[in-house]
């Protein structure tokens, strides 16, 4: 072998540090960027419904669904691989295509700026257009550094068993996807999480508040006593002349009067359904609704509905709903932000946030004729950051069994009488 083809083999110390130090960066990047969208699946798909929507192009949800879930799958697999070591040729060419296109888009949106951020984190780190730019440009400089260099560097597993690794990463992030869809996300980065009273418990009487509105680009402010019509949307309240901080504050309407601190109750239980798109309620969930209404009256509690809608929907609702229940007005983005769903659900007691989690996972049957059996809504709690940690903790050690048996030479063993009985076979 001629001496000049020697750095190939056998990098230097500085290239092995740099190599590893770029494979944990740009890894954690994608990783916690792959998660993130996968956790709040639903988040995700209102960030690229919001991006559609700038565009003027419509798509069906389930399609949104599925762009979602591969995007997200990809970038927390692609980061693992990078990470760990595996497919050392191959991840970077596929990180390098991915941000082939994210990088002119995060130009475009750094030049246009038609959303406030571009989501590439969900909730959990909220980007400017800007930073999220340079974020891109020193990701791919890394990217190409890596494109050169990456292959020279050994991984963590050798070849034969690296398609496992990645399975187990892919059906890991897979499952934490799954239950942000059907159940809630089992991270919290919002302004409502389990734990927290919905509104503040000490409120000033006094204060007067502005009301911000937006309508075709135009935001304009005004007071309690001039609300615009519903074709203006809800953007935020503020306190007149106070500086507040920057979280999303539930605000309730009854005929466009503030009725928040009088519907939502500081004392008992209370079950708040949201519906944050009208056009997607489904009218066949209204009989679990009423059996929810039964329940939670039968333990002296209360349910109520929130809608995003005129008073024209909000009518039509509890005509097909046949609601024995109040329904009242809230905007649409602090009910996305409040539960994830459809038809999500807010179970609270003495006005703090117990549980959430979408209608489609509560089961009607446990509710029919139920109402002498306490506790139903206390079964329906879930704790999500510890089922976060029990599934992390459970790939960690497959990960790290994968790796004591691959190092001991297990695996290569396996893996050549496979490939043996296989040959003999034939």
């Amino acid at each position: 072998m001629p001496a000049e083809s020697a750095p190939m083999d056998k990098p230097s110390l500085r290239t092995r540090i740099i190599v590893w130090s770029l494979r944990i960066i740009v890894g954690a990047v994608f990783i916690i960027s792959g998660f993130a969208k996968a956790d709040d699946i639903y988040g995700f798909i209102f960030k690229i419904e919001e991006y559609l929507d700038v565009w003027g192009i419509s798509q069906p949800r389930s399609l949104v669904l599925v762009g979602a879930m591969a995007l997200s799958m990809a970038e927390f697999v692609f980061g693992c691989m990078l990470l760990l070591g595996c497919y050392r040729r191959v991840i970077i060419w596929l990180m390098t295509l991915i941000m082939s296109g994210m990088l002119p888009l995060t130009v475009y949106l750094f030049i246009t700026d038609p959303v406030p951020d571009c989501g590439c984190f969900g909730d959990f780190l909220i980007l400017s257009n800007g930073a999220t730019f340079l974020k891109n440009i020193l990701i791919t400089v890394a990217l190409i550094y890596l494109i050169i260099y990456n292959k020279r560097v050994s991984g963590l597993f050798g070849a034969y068993i690296q398609w496992f690794v990645a399975t187990m990463c892919a059906t890991y992030i897979f499952i934490i996807g799954m239950i942000g869809y059907f159940l809630q996300p089992l991270v919290d980065f919002r302004s409502f999480p389990v734990g927290e009273f919905l509104i503040a418990r000490e409120t000033d009487t006094d204060t007067e508040f502005e009301f911000i509105y937006e309508k075709e680009g135009e935001k304009k402010t005004f007071s309690m006593d001039n609300l615009p019509d519903s074709s203006w949307t809800f953007i935020e309240r503020k306190p007149v002349g106070e500086i507040v901080a920057d979280k999303t504050e539930l605000i309730v309407l009854e005929d466009g009067e503030d009725v928040t601190e009088e519907v939502i109750a500081s004392e008992g239980d209370q079950l708040l359904i949201l519906i944050p798109d009208y056009s997607r309620a489904d009218v066949s969930n209204t009989y679990l609704l009423n059996l929810l209404d039964n329940y939670m009256k039968s333990q002296e509690g209360s349910m109520m509905t929130l809608v995003a809608a005129d008073s024209g929907k909000i009518e039509e609702w509890k005509d097909l709903s046949m609601a024995d229940y109040p329904v009242y007005y809230a905007e649409s983005t602090t009910l996305k932000e409040m539960a994830r769903g459809i038809m999500p659900a807010v179970f609270l007691r003495d006005g703090k946030i117990m549980w959430k989690r979408t209608t489609v996972s509560i089961d009607s049957d446990l509710f029919e004729n139920a109402e002498e059996t306490p506790g139903l809504m206390d079964s329906l709690a879930f704790d999500g950051l510890e089922a976060a940690l029990y599934l992390t903790l459970a790939l960690i050690a497959i990960l790290q069994v994968i790796f004591f048996l691959d190092r001991s030479g297990r695996f290569l063993a396996w893996s050549i009488k496979i490939r043996k009985k296989t040959q003999s076979l034939k």
